[in-house]
């Protein structure tokens, strides 16, 4: 019997559907439910990103580089703003998600408290169930920022029966450059799942560079993820402190947690600055405590193999790293060591790893986080 057309068109989206990305982060979270907990703190549960190439609207052109999925490349110039005369981005969500975590970043900015390139300090963000074009319609306040003191931020904002939100500027740091706000991309994921795939990467110069997902850095750690885990695309903050030494990081482990309330893991590398192996153990003891104590999840790397200074001196700081793995029970991270040590040539100065070199690091990573997510 031959099918009218209307039969072969609702069984093609009927698969089309079933191939959605919303209907493989339902998939997803039902697998985290049936998995139950697992011994490290897992399942991870999907965020599904919302906002990749989504409707922009802003009070300066250009803002479409905000939502195309390129990071540390094209910025928008959102201009000088004032709280009188405000730098404002609006993404057309659509009804559907009941709370969604908005981030952004300006990836210009290398190290974790710079802000020079252009990185909002005063903000809030807004939401409109009944705005037409991200201009016009009643605004909601959902969160308000003084004295931002990070180049990169996430917030989680309720946002059932909404349809827009809106990133408004209205002020930058007193160092800024000339041409004033800088953003490379404003991502928004869907938590109305439960979801907690929101990681923050904490470290020094290594990470800082690998993290910034710069298309040279591609495929990310989220990349990496999504491939492997059908329905999860994680949200990220790279919090690479330059030149910092475990202990200085320790220092501001909670000033890192209070700004990142909503991350749930952290994603630690660090240890290639010490030249103390108490201090470096202490050091990685306090984070690791406190990021415990704050309720999230640990999982700490194998510091790289280095070739600048000569002598292997990365050996003796591992055996401290593992240490802290074994004694306190964490999923142990990547071994960056290993990898490194066998390709010494992927090290672009002997210390930080080329564009190969981060590719595989992300790639690592995803893979020691595989534990985390349920199988698919």
């Amino acid at each position: 019997m031959a099918l009218s057309i209307a039969t072969v068109l609702g069984a093609a989206g009927a698969v089309a559907w079933e191939r959605t990305p919303a209907r493989r982060a339902r998939a997803a979270a039902a697998r985290a439910a049936r998995a139950g907990p697992s011994p490290h703190g897992g399942p991870l549960h999907p965020a599904r990103l919302l906002s990749r190439g989504a409707q922009v609207a802003a009070s300066r052109p250009g803002a479409g580089v905000l939502v195309d999925g390129v990071y540390r490349g094209d910025a928008w110039a959102g201009g000088v703003p004032t709280p009188a005369a405000p730098a404002w981005a609006a993404l057309r969500i659509g009804r559907g998600p009941t709370r969604v975590l908005l981030s952004w970043t300006s990836s210009h900015n290398h190290d974790y408290r710079e802000q020079q390139y252009g990185a909002p300090v005063d903000y809030r963000i807004e939401t409109s169930a009944d705005s037409r074009d991200g201009r016009d319609g009643t605004w909601r306040t959902e969160v308000e920022v003084h004295g931002n003191p990070v180049r990169s931020r996430a917030h989680a904002l309720d946002f059932a029966g909404r349809r827009w939100v809106r990133l408004v500027v209205t002020g930058l740091a007193p160092g800024v450059n000339r041409w004033g706000l800088f953003l490379d991309e404003i991502d928004v994921h869907d938590l109305s799942l439960g979801g907690d795939d929101v990681w923050v990467f904490l470290g020094d110069s290594i990470g800082a560079g690998v993290f910034d997902r710069a298309p040279a850095h591609r495929p990310s750690f989220a990349d990496a993820i999504a491939r492997a885990h059908p329905g999860y695309q994680p949200a990220m903050i790279d919090a690479g402190f330059c030149r910092a030494r475990t202990w200085e990081v320790a220092e501001r482990i909670d000033e890192v947690l209070a700004l990142n309330p909503d991350a749930k893991v952290f994603a630690i590398v660090l240890g290639a600055n010490d030249g103390d192996l108490a201090r470096l153990r202490a050091g990685l003891e306090r984070i690791v405590e406190r990021v415990r104590a704050a309720g999230r999840i640990p999982v700490v790397a194998r510091i790289p193999f280095q070739t600048r200074y000569g002598y292997d001196w990365v050996a003796q700081k591992n055996a401290v790293v593992d240490a802290v793995v074994a004694e306190h029970g964490l999923l142990p991270g990547p071994d960056l060591y290993a990898w490194f040590r066998d390709r010494p040539d992927r090290l672009a100065d002997g210390l930080h790893p080329d564009a190969e070199g981060s590719v595989a690091m992300s790639r690592l990573w995803a893979e020691a986080a595989a534990p985390l997510y349920p199988a698919p």
